[in-house]
């Protein structure tokens, strides 16, 4: 007997803690210690930010070897990357899809929000797009020796289509110039509001040329980098160009615009091209990892395919004793000079890099190099009230129904079935603490998945009830009968369960996203209702089938 109360001691302060454990504190903006996270919520039930990202798919389509199966490996590519980029930001369960319209490949990404924090769900958005959209580019690029009228035309021209694309099409101006801002040199976007005055000197424009959208001419002048000092004066750096403006409105002598700046002149390095036209960049790229130098000191070794060592090969012979510049971002890494030809289809990234940092420069090339760029069309917000409205109605289905078999069955099984539902209260709280601890996804599907797992928990009870009523209505004590036919019932539940935690394995393997969390927590909940039958139940009945001058009969509801 002491040893049954010793366990029943257990058992309710297993139950408390769960339940303390399990309970929303945060959606009552209560915080309390040893509560951890919240629920991983579901899209279905919460709000969430769904942006849509355009692929840029126009290099890829002038590649020789172009297919559409190659069009759909970069998409699925793209996917992969996207995912990892927000998986590792720690935010919700985010939902990744692909969509086609109007002849171009778009990626939806579905970020979930929380109802109570506005204030963290603009960090995780602002973090979300930084991640997403980010691309890191991989350049190995020679000196320019001169800057010729065709390197200066070739600006002018970059300027001439950059508007054309504009005006020609159903433009978004910051998509475009995110784009000419990524994909080209001494580009420079942003947005500015400033006086005509203020602008002046800059480019010239008259109250009665404006009007908002993309100004149809290219504005030749100027573009202030910078501020420096130098020999006790205050200098600024000054840069010639092309400006392509779209204006958003213009009120009290104030135009508010976007822009993007074209600068006039190319850098100091060009991209490293061989007797074929063929450039280096990371069209060719491998992976790349963090080795290390005779001296122990850490450097980025790039990979690359047999083709990218043909090329390399080419140039290293042609730029002997000159320098090679490799460029990831933008960002001048390194410009070795080159002393031999050579042959292997590796490079590396030396500097002045710990162990760390150079971890993270691979880590950053691996997950940053893509084979598209993707830019971002459009953001909405969407609430989940209808949703919202589902699991209130399937959570209430879920109480009476429960209220209903329990009402029915205490008229049944008297004592003995209430003591099983506060067993099943306890088998809820269990559940509840696991999807919590663990960080399970909570959707629609999977809080159905659960209210049947509870069905399924009951029906278990029920079996081993009516063993127990045979046994005793048969004559037999009550603890030989209890024993004997928990005994019994334990492999027809066993098989059943088993069965059906197979079956829920395979389906959340095979089935589709939003469902598969149905049979996810349908089989927690078969486990779990496994330990709530056989050790709770058969410990309640146990403690009170020991109480003297116990009326049998009416405890089981045997007539």
């Amino acid at each position: 007997m002491d040893k049954l109360f010793y366990k029943l001691f257990l058992v309710i302060l297993l139950w408390l803690g769960s339940l303390y454990y399990a309970f929303p504190w945060s959606a009552y903006d209560m915080d309390v210690p040893f509560s951890w996270q919240d629920y991983r919520l579901g899209l279905d039930l919460q709000w969430w930010v769904e942006l849509d990202y355009k692929v840029d798919l126009a290099q890829v389509q002038q590649e020789e070897w172009y297919t559409i199966s190659r069009e759909n490996s970069i998409l699925e590519w793209l996917k992969s990357i996207i995912d990892k980029r927000v998986e590792a930001l720690n935010i919700n369960d985010s939902v990744i899809t692909t969509a086609s319209y109007w002849g171009e490949k778009h990626i939806i990404v579905q970020i979930p929000l929380k109802w109570t924090n506005k204030a963290e769900n603009d960090l995780n958005i602002k973090r979300a797009k930084e991640a997403i959209w980010r691309v890191m580019k991989i350049e190995f690029k020679e000196a320019r020796k001169e800057v010729t009228q065709a390197d200066l035309d070739e600006r002018q021209n970059l300027a001439n289509q950059l508007l054309q694309e504009l005006t020609e099409s159903n433009y978004d101006f910051s998509v475009t110039q995110l784009k000419y801002k990524d994909t080209y040199e001494n580009v420079s976007a942003g947005t500015l509001s400033w006086t005509l005055q203020e602008l002046s000197k800059y480019f010239t424009l008259t109250k009665e040329n404006i009007s908002t959208g993309i100004y149809n001419k290219i504005l030749t002048w100027t573009w202030i980098e910078g501020y420096s000092f130098s020999n006790w004066e205050i200098q600024q750096t000054v840069d010639t160009g092309f400006w392509v403006i779209d204006v958003n409105s213009f009120s009290w002598e104030v135009l508010d615009f976007d822009y993007a700046f074209i600068s006039s002149q190319p850098s100091s390095w060009k991209p490293a091209q061989d007797s074929k036209w063929r450039i280096l960049n990371d069209k060719y790229f491998v992976n790349s990892s963090v080795q290390y130098n005779q001296a122990f000191q850490p450097m980025v070794e790039l990979t690359f395919n047999t083709e990218w060592a043909e090329i390399f090969w080419e140039l290293t012979t042609r730029l002997k004793w000159q320098s090679i510049a490799i460029f990831v971002g933008w960002e001048m890494l390194t410009a070795p000079v080159v002393n031999d030809a050579i042959l292997t289809g590796k490079a590396v990234i030396t500097g002045t890099y710990t162990p760390k940092e150079a971890a993270q420069l691979s880590n950053d090339i691996n997950t940053w190099v893509v084979p598209a760029p993707i830019y971002l069309t459009s953001e909405r917000t969407i609430d989940s009230k209808l949703w919202a409205n589902s699991l209130i109605q399937l959570i209430e289905a879920g109480i009476w129904g429960f209220i209903i078999i329990f009402v029915f069955l205490v008229a049944i099984y008297r004592v003995g079935w209430f003591l099983s539902a506060v067993a099943l209260f306890i088998y809820i709280a269990l559940v509840l603490t696991i999807v919590k601890m663990f960080w399970i996804v909570l959707t629609l599907a999977s809080i159905a998945g659960l209210i049947l797992s509870v069905g399924m928990a009951i029906d278990a009870n029920i079996l081993i009830f009516e063993r127990i009523k045979d046994s005793i209505a048969s004559g037999q004590k009550i603890d030989k009968a209890i024993k004997e036919w928990f005994e019994k019932s334990w492999s027809a539940i066993w098989d059943s369960n088993l069965t059906w935690i197979i079956v829920a394995l395979i389906l959340f393997i095979f089935w589709v996203n939003m469902i598969k969390w149905f049979w996810f927590m349908l089989g927690i909940g078969l486990v779990v209702s496994l330990f709530s039958a056989m050790f709770i139940s058969r410990l309640f009945i146990l403690v009170i089938a020991k109480k003297k001058n116990l009326n049998l009969n009416w405890f089981l509801g045997i007539k």
